[in-house]
C-alpha cells in the first residue's frame, strides 16, 4: 500500500515527497460500476465446491502471533506465518521542523488479546525498544507473512523470506478500522518482485484490498488498488474509490479479494465492490500485509485524500479479528515461478 497522492493533471504521483511521473494511470468516474457489465464472476466462492479448499484460518486465539491457526489438509508450509512489519521508519517528516513527525513501525506497537491481532497508533516521547527507533516519535507497525533478511530499511522486495505467499485463491479479513486523523490502516498484498518491469503486473503487482483515507467523509468511501512496474518512473496503477451506504467506522467490517488467473473482485461486507484485470493479472506468489501508517505531518495519504494531521494525545488501534485464506485447485496450473521473468528491480522511490 504505497502512500500516493494522484493529481489528474499531468498524472503525477507523490509518494512520501517524492514526484514521479505516471504512465497510463487509470482514473474512473465516481462511482463508475461499468466492471459490472463485464462478464465477471462476482460470487464469493463457497468452500468444498468447485475447487474451493481452505488454506489457513486465524482468529487470533492466544496472546501471541501463530498461535492456533487452523491448517489445511493440503497445506505443507512453515506453521509461523506471520511476523511484525519492517522494525525501521517508514516514511521520514516532511516538517523540517519536526523530525519527530516521522512514522516508525516498531513491534512493541503490535499485540494479541482478546481474539485479535491489534496494532496501535500513537505518539510517545520516552519509547525505548530493541531496535533503532528514536525516543520521540509518532510509532505504529503491522503484520505480514514475510521477513527481510538484514537490514529492516530495505523495504524494496531485494531480501524477503517468505513465511507464506500465494498465487490467486479468496482472502478475507474482518477488521475494525483506527478511528482518528493522520493514519490510515490497509490490507494487501505484495510481491517482492512487483519493482520488476518488463511484464507489467503478470510479474507481481500490488494489491490494496482497502486503504482507510476516508474517515473525514462519513459517507463512507472505501479505495481498492492495484500498481506494478514498482513506485518509479515506470511505474503504473489502476484504482477505484467507492462511495457505500455503510459507515465503515463504526465496528467491525469486511473486506476479500477473489484473485483469479483473470480477474480480480474486491468485496467489502460480503458484496461486489470491484472487479478488473488491471496490469494483466499477477501470475506469482504475493505475501500478506495487514499495517497502519501515519502521515509524515503534511496530511496526505494514499487516494489523493486529506487526512489531517496526526494527534499525539491518546492511543489508536486497528483490530484484526480474523484472517481467511483459501486456494482453488483449478488456479495452481496457472501459477509462475517469478524467477522465470526477465528484468531487474526498479528500486526508486
Amino acid at each position: 500500500m504505497k502512500r500516493m497522492i494522484i493529481l489528474i493533471v499531468g498524472a503525477v504521483l507523490v509518494v512520501a515527497g517524492i514526484i514521479a511521473i505516471v504512465v497510463g494511470v487509470t482514473t474512473r468516474p465516481k462511482n463508475d460500476e461499468s466492471w459490472r457489465e463485464k462478464g465477471y464472476d462476482l460470487s464469493i466462492p463457497t468452500l468444498g465446491e468447485d475447487g474451493w479448499y481452505m488454506v489457513f484460518e486465524d482468529d487470533f486465539e492466544g496472546d501471541a502471533l501463530n498461535q492456533n491457526i487452523r491448517f489445511g489438509d493440503h497445506y505443507t508450509g512453515s506453521h509461523e506465518i506471520w511476523t511484525t512489519s519492517p522494525h525501521a521508519v517508514r516514511w521520514e517528516s516532511n516538517d523540517d521542523q519536526h523530525p519527530e513527525y516521522a512514522c516508525w513501525w516498531c513491534p512493541e506497537l503490535v499485540e494479541v488479546r482478546d481474539g485479535n491481532a491489534v496494532i496501535h497508533a500513537r505518539y510517545e516521547d520516552d519509547h525505548t525498544c530493541s531496535g533503532d527507533c528514536p525516543a520521540a516519535g509518532r510509532f505504529t507497525g503491522g503484520i505480514e507473512t514475510r521477513r527481510i533478511v538484514g537490514d529492516s530499511d530495505n523495504n524494496k522486495g531485494s531480501s524477503d523470506e517468505l513465511l507464506f505467499a500465494q498465487a490467486f485463491g479468496y482472502f478475507e479479513v474482518r477488521v475494525k478500522l483506527p478511528d482518528a486523523d493522520g493514519l490510515w490502516s490497509a490490507f494487501w498484498l505484495q510481491s517482492s518482485n512487483m519493482r520488476k518491469v518488463a511484464s507489467e503486473g503478470v510479474d507481481g503487482t500490488e494489491i490494496d484490498v482497502f486503504e482507510s483515507a476516508f474517515r473525514r467523509n462519513r459517507q463512507s468511501r472505501m479505495g481498492h488498488a492495484l500498481l506494478w512496474n514498482g513506485y518509479g518512473e515506470f511505474a503504473d496503477s489502476d484504482t477505484i474509490i467507492n462511495t457505500l451506504e455503510q459507515d465503515l467506522y463504526d465496528g467491525y467490517h469486511t473486506f476479500a479479494l477473489k484473485w483469479t488467473p483473470e480477474y480480480y473482485v474486491f468485496y467489502i461486507d460480503g458484496k461486489p465492490t470491484w472487479a478488473t484485470s488491471g496490469g494483466g493479472v499477477s501470475k506469482v506468489k504475493e505475501f500478506l500485509r495487514l499495517t497502519v501508517e501515519i502521515d509524515a505531518g503534511d496530511g496526505w495519504g494514499p487516494h489523493g485524500q486529506k487526512i489531517g494531521q496526526f494527534q499525539h494525545e491518546g492511543d489508536t488501534a486497528f483490530y484484526v479479528d480474523y484472517v481467511k485464506v483459501w486456494q482453488n485447485e483449478n488456479y495452481e496450473p496457472y501459477i509462475i515461478d517469478d524467477a522465470l521473468f526477465p528484468g531487474g528491480l526498479d528500486m526508486a522511490n
